[in-house]
């Protein structure tokens, strides 16, 4: 989630746990947790208001995967799919140690 603050500083917090008036989030760098309360309709911290985006209210267009992005060396491909095919595993490889 993104905390903003009313002078532009936003933070990148995880969710640690939430009610319908707390939310408790940690910061990197921070020892404690960022402590939200709901006052009214609005979030603040400690009587600042803030605004609280979700991850999941995000609207990012989706990342485009271009062909060149999955391509390899044919070697490497054989190797990939023949593991696949055959069930077989790195122990082979190594001499099972």
């Amino acid at each position: 989630m993104i905390v903003r603050y009313a002078d532009g500083t936003a933070l990148e917090a995880i969710l640690l746990a939430r009610t319908e008036t707390t939310i408790r989030a940690a910061v990197r760098g921070r020892v404690d947790a960022l402590v939200l309360r709901k006052v009214g309709n609005r979030w603040t911290e400690d009587r600042e208001p803030v605004q609280i985006e979700f991850a999941w209210q995000r609207s990012r267009p989706a990342e485009v995967i271009a062909e060149a992005d999955c391509v390899c060396a044919r070697a490497l491909g054989e190797r990939l799919i023949h593991l696949l095919l055959t069930g077989t595993g790195e122990e082979e490889r190594d001499g099972g140690n």
